[in-house]
Protein backbone atom coordinates (compact mmCIF):
# COMPACT_ATOMS: atom_id res chain seq x y z
CA UNK A 1 0.00 0.00 0.00
CA UNK A 2 2.40 2.20 0.95
CA UNK A 3 4.46 1.60 -2.63
CA UNK A 4 1.04 2.51 -4.36
CA UNK A 5 0.64 5.93 -2.00
CA UNK A 6 4.53 6.84 -3.06
CA UNK A 7 3.74 6.10 -6.93
CA UNK A 8 0.52 8.29 -6.90
CA UNK A 9 2.29 11.49 -4.86
CA UNK A 10 5.00 11.23 -7.75
CA UNK A 11 2.23 10.69 -10.76
CA UNK A 12 0.46 13.80 -9.51
CA UNK A 13 3.72 15.37 -9.55
CA UNK A 14 4.58 14.47 -12.73
CA UNK A 15 1.18 15.82 -14.13
CA UNK A 16 1.12 19.08 -12.47
CA UNK A 17 5.10 19.43 -13.58
CA UNK A 18 3.88 18.84 -17.29
CA UNK A 19 1.51 21.12 -17.11
CA UNK A 20 4.19 24.11 -16.72
CA UNK A 21 6.09 22.45 -19.57
CA UNK A 22 5.64 23.74 -22.96
CA UNK A 23 2.08 23.32 -24.87
CA UNK A 24 2.29 25.56 -27.33
CA UNK A 25 4.34 28.03 -29.78
CA UNK A 26 3.29 30.53 -31.18
CA UNK A 27 6.32 32.20 -33.28
CA UNK A 28 9.45 31.94 -30.84
CA UNK A 29 6.97 31.64 -27.73
CA UNK A 30 6.40 28.54 -25.52
CA UNK A 31 3.20 28.72 -23.46
CA UNK A 32 2.85 26.44 -20.75
CA UNK A 33 -0.64 24.73 -20.27
CA UNK A 34 -2.23 27.63 -18.34
CA UNK A 35 -1.06 30.29 -21.03
CA UNK A 36 -2.02 28.35 -24.20
CA UNK A 37 -6.25 28.19 -23.28
CA UNK A 38 -6.32 31.44 -23.59
CA UNK A 39 -4.76 31.72 -26.94
CA UNK A 40 -6.40 28.71 -27.64
CA UNK A 41 -10.16 29.83 -26.84
CA UNK A 42 -8.92 33.57 -28.36
CA UNK A 43 -8.92 31.33 -32.30
CA UNK A 44 -10.77 28.51 -31.92
CA UNK A 45 -13.84 29.26 -29.01
CA UNK A 46 -14.27 25.82 -27.52
CA UNK A 47 -17.81 25.09 -26.12
CA UNK A 48 -19.57 22.68 -24.15
CA UNK A 49 -17.68 19.76 -21.90
CA UNK A 50 -14.42 21.00 -23.48
CA UNK A 51 -14.89 24.91 -22.39
CA UNK A 52 -15.83 23.16 -18.78
CA UNK A 53 -12.57 21.08 -18.65
CA UNK A 54 -10.67 24.26 -19.70
CA UNK A 55 -12.08 27.03 -17.60
CA UNK A 56 -11.33 24.69 -14.56
CA UNK A 57 -7.77 24.08 -15.55
CA UNK A 58 -6.33 26.35 -13.38
CA UNK A 59 -7.76 24.76 -10.49
CA UNK A 60 -5.79 21.26 -10.93
CA UNK A 61 -3.17 21.86 -8.91
CA UNK A 62 -5.71 22.47 -5.52
CA UNK A 63 -7.52 19.70 -6.40
CA UNK A 64 -4.28 17.33 -6.45
CA UNK A 65 -3.52 19.10 -2.80
CA UNK A 66 -7.07 17.65 -1.77
CA UNK A 67 -5.96 14.79 -3.17
CA UNK A 68 -2.70 14.69 -0.85
CA UNK A 69 -4.92 16.27 1.91
CA UNK A 70 -7.58 13.34 1.86
CA UNK A 71 -4.72 10.74 1.39
CA UNK A 72 -2.74 12.04 4.41
CA UNK A 73 -5.66 12.32 6.40
CA UNK A 74 -6.61 8.57 6.00
CA UNK A 75 -9.74 8.88 3.47
CA UNK A 76 -7.69 6.94 1.23
CA UNK A 77 -11.07 5.72 -0.97
CA UNK A 78 -12.37 9.32 -1.36
CA UNK A 79 -8.71 10.23 -2.43
CA UNK A 80 -8.12 7.15 -4.51
CA UNK A 81 -11.70 8.24 -6.62
CA UNK A 82 -10.92 12.17 -6.94
CA UNK A 83 -7.32 11.14 -7.94
CA UNK A 84 -8.88 8.90 -10.94
CA UNK A 85 -11.20 11.48 -11.62
CA UNK A 86 -8.52 14.34 -11.55
CA UNK A 87 -6.33 11.71 -13.83
CA UNK A 88 -9.16 11.47 -16.39
CA UNK A 89 -9.47 15.65 -16.85
CA UNK A 90 -5.88 15.87 -16.98
CA UNK A 91 -5.78 13.29 -19.72
CA UNK A 92 -8.57 14.65 -21.90
CA UNK A 93 -7.05 18.02 -22.16
CA UNK A 94 -3.85 16.92 -22.34
CA UNK A 95 -5.15 14.11 -24.99
CA UNK A 96 -7.31 16.96 -26.71
CA UNK A 97 -4.55 18.93 -27.09
CA UNK A 98 -2.40 16.97 -28.89
CA UNK A 99 -5.05 16.23 -30.88
CA UNK A 100 -5.60 19.50 -32.02
CA UNK A 101 -4.21 21.29 -34.66
CA UNK A 102 -4.60 25.35 -33.94
CA UNK A 103 -4.01 28.08 -36.75
CA UNK A 104 -1.61 29.09 -38.70
CA UNK A 105 1.76 30.22 -36.53
CA UNK A 106 0.86 28.22 -33.74
CA UNK A 107 1.91 24.67 -32.89
CA UNK A 108 1.25 22.19 -30.30
CA UNK A 109 4.21 21.47 -28.29
CA UNK A 110 4.29 17.63 -26.97
CA UNK A 111 6.64 18.06 -24.19
CA UNK A 112 4.04 19.34 -21.69
CA UNK A 113 0.81 17.27 -22.57
CA UNK A 114 3.20 13.97 -23.22
CA UNK A 115 4.38 14.11 -19.57
CA UNK A 116 1.03 15.58 -18.16
CA UNK A 117 -0.53 12.18 -19.66
CA UNK A 118 2.33 9.95 -18.11
CA UNK A 119 1.29 11.42 -14.89
CA UNK A 120 -2.63 10.87 -15.22
CA UNK A 121 -1.20 7.19 -16.11
CA UNK A 122 0.70 6.42 -12.70
CA UNK A 123 -2.08 8.06 -11.01
CA UNK A 124 -4.61 6.08 -12.23
CA UNK A 125 -2.46 2.78 -11.74
CA UNK A 126 -1.84 3.30 -8.21
CA UNK A 127 -5.52 4.33 -7.30
CA UNK A 128 -6.67 1.15 -8.79
CA UNK A 129 -4.14 -0.38 -6.48
CA UNK A 130 -5.50 1.56 -3.52
CA UNK A 131 -8.81 0.90 -4.40
CA UNK A 132 -8.30 -3.24 -4.80
CA UNK A 133 -6.31 -2.77 -1.78
CA UNK A 134 -9.05 -1.26 0.20
CA UNK A 135 -11.78 -3.55 -0.43
CA UNK A 136 -9.36 -6.75 -0.05
CA UNK A 137 -8.66 -5.36 3.52
CA UNK A 138 -12.76 -4.65 3.83
CA UNK A 139 -13.13 -7.92 2.86
CA UNK A 140 -10.21 -9.90 5.40
CA UNK A 141 -11.93 -7.67 8.02
CA UNK A 142 -15.29 -8.71 7.55
CA UNK A 143 -14.24 -12.29 7.01
CA UNK A 144 -12.16 -12.27 10.61
CA UNK A 145 -14.88 -10.32 12.56
CA UNK A 146 -17.69 -13.31 11.14
CA UNK A 147 -15.13 -16.05 11.76
CA UNK A 148 -14.46 -17.40 8.13
CA UNK A 149 -11.17 -18.31 6.68
CA UNK A 150 -9.18 -16.18 5.38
Amino acid sequence: MRAALVLGAAGLVTMVLGTFLPWLRSGEVQRNSYASFGVLRRLIGFHGAAEMLLRGWPLLGAVCALVVVLAVAGLLRVAAVLALGVAAWAAAVAGGALAHQPAAGVRVESLGPIVTITGTVVIAAAAIVILISRMWDRRASRDRATGRAV
